[in-house]
């Protein structure tokens, strides 16, 4: 068979597996990958798709997890949306605290102006911030509740909730140590507020997830990471090939 009627058969074969229900996956039955187990149920929304099925960004975390090993150190998500790569950190770390960092509000003005002054948002999710501020309203839908994210969590216990502004919010946890951190934010200020306040405070062998770095629409993650990179000094990085271009940072 021809390379490209092999390709042409594989992508044939996929779309049929896709209408009939099932889920496809390139990876080994055998490994049994705890992001393809956890969110077998999940249904998704107009909100999630690319969370629950980014199976690239789901597997990195499991894999990260495995080099973490028995690393010290607590784990938290700045920028927990809707709560589903939440659900897989503690899916992964079941023993440790997870701080979970947000306005569970939407965006703040603050952080959504600067880039707007910057020119980091492009293309439809400018325009829609933009028409946000004409309207001045917002639907209590769109936003996350904290008391759902805890219910699909498998280890609720362990959810440690800070409501409000990052970094404003992180002030009582100045002495903790973290060995795995996703920053999730989409703005500027955010993911520099969260390299700046996670990295010195990463366990040597820790990881750190920066979530839409090479994502076109929301340049300003790039921006924050080459910037706080001129204070704090280069990174150890490797760019994800999944959904929304995660950075992987290891210190």
């Amino acid at each position: 068979m021809g390379l490209g009627l092999f390709w042409k058969s594989l992508v044939l074969h996929r779309w049929i597996a896709r209408k009939c229900g099932m889920r496809v996956s390139f990876s080994p039955e055998e490994t049994r990958p705890v992001y393809k187990m956890e969110h077998e149920e999940i249904v998704p929304t107009h909100f999630d798709l690319h969370d629950p099925y980014d199976y690239c960004r789901g597997r990195a975390l499991e894999l990260a997890r495995e080099e973490i090993g028995n690393l010290p150190g607590n784990v938290a998500e700045v920028g927990v949306g809707f709560g589903h790569f939440a659900r897989l950190i503690n899916y992964c770390f079941p023993d440790r605290k997870l701080f979970l960092y947000d306005t569970f509000g939407g965006f703040d003005k603050r952080d959504v102006d600067f880039d707007l002054g910057k020119d980091f948002v492009k293309g439809a999710f400018r325009d829609g911030f933009l028409s946000q501020a004409a309207r001045k309203t917002t639907r209590k839908e769109d936003f996350p509740d904290p008391a759902v994210i805890q219910e699909k969590c498998p280890h609720p216990e362990r959810l440690v909730f800070r409501k409000g502004y990052f970094p404003e919010t992180a002030a009582p946890d100045g002495e903790e140590k973290f060995s795995f951190v996703s920053l999730d934010t989409d703005l500027y200020q955010p993911i520099y507020a969260g390299l700046e306040f996670f990295y010195p405070r990463l366990h040597e062998g820790g990881v750190i997830f920066v979530h839409d770095y090479n994502n076109w629409a929301w340049t300003g993650v790039k921006h924050a990471v080459h910037d706080i990179e001129k204070v704090l000094g280069p990174f150890k990085k490797m760019p994800l090939p999944d959904a929304y271009g995660t950075l992987v940072i290891m210190k």
